[in-house]
């Protein structure tokens, strides 16, 4: 969208401020502003209240095209309740956050790989090293955020009446993964040989590895996203 043409309100409406909007078809919310998409003419938000309903109330997150947007009145964040005060809504840079996920991913690239060379011909070698690269990898995608997924923060109150229940759900997949690693291999011998012969076009391993690799990935996808959807549930429940 040429500048000329964006309206006088968008240079109040920076990214991680709060507003209240008006559309063309008379809806009115409160959001907070996660992007301002210039070159796609469009406002991405995370609605906090409406005076419509929506279908799927769980979906916060909206594309707004620039030009339904009728009325716009930034507020200021300081001072405002639950679930404006929300640490989780706060995109601003963190040394400390940065750091702490910079040094996750590196345990889970470089690190993992190191863990997995010392620890393989140990009895157990596979699955301890599998327990804690799993770790490393939850950790981060529950509490890290994406382009469409928000981030969640231990300093968030909401977040907290759930660890515990995080910590038990995560003791409960790592005991799952145990058992699925431990029994894959005990029946590893029992396989045809092509199981376990490398493929002769291509350098990714026997088919036992990617297959065992590709259930590891499955179970921990589905923690992930059980977890963010607790947390989510924590967010919408809490009352600060």
């Amino acid at each position: 969208m040429p500048d000329e043409a964006l309206p006088q309100w968008l240079d109040q409406a920076h990214a991680n401020t709060v507003a209240v909007f008006t559309l063309d078809d008379g809806e009115r919310f409160t959001a907070d502003i996660v992007t301002v998409d210039n070159g796609w003419g469009e406002l991405i938000v995370d609605v906090v209240s409406s005076n419509r309903p929506h279908p799927d109330s769980d979906q916060r997150r909206r594309a707004i095209p620039l030009g339904r947007v009728v009325f716009c009145q930034t507020i200021s964040r300081a001072g405002q309740p639950w679930p404006f005060c929300d640490p989780c809504r706060n995109r601003s840079f963190s040394l400390a956050r940065f750091l702490v996920l910079a040094t996750l991913v590196v345990c889970m690239t470089l690190g993992s790989v190191i863990l997995f060379d010392v620890l393989m011909e140990g009895p157990y070698g596979i699955q301890e090293a599998s327990a804690i690269a799993y770790t490393i990898s939850v950790v981060y995608l529950t509490f890290s955020a994406s382009y469409w997924l928000g981030p969640y923060r231990f300093t968030c109150p909401a977040v907290r009446t759930q660890v515990s229940r995080l910590l038990w759900r995560h003791l409960g997949f790592l005991v799952s993964l145990f058992a699925l690693q431990t029994a894959a291999l005990a029946a590893r011998p029992n396989l045809p040989d092509w199981w376990n012969a490398p493929s002769s076009y291509s350098r990714d391993g026997p088919p036992f590895e990617l297959a065992l690799g590709f259930l590891c990935v499955v179970l921990g996808c589905a923690q992930v996203f059980t977890n963010r959807s607790l947390l989510d549930r924590a967010h919408r429940d809490f009352k600060a």
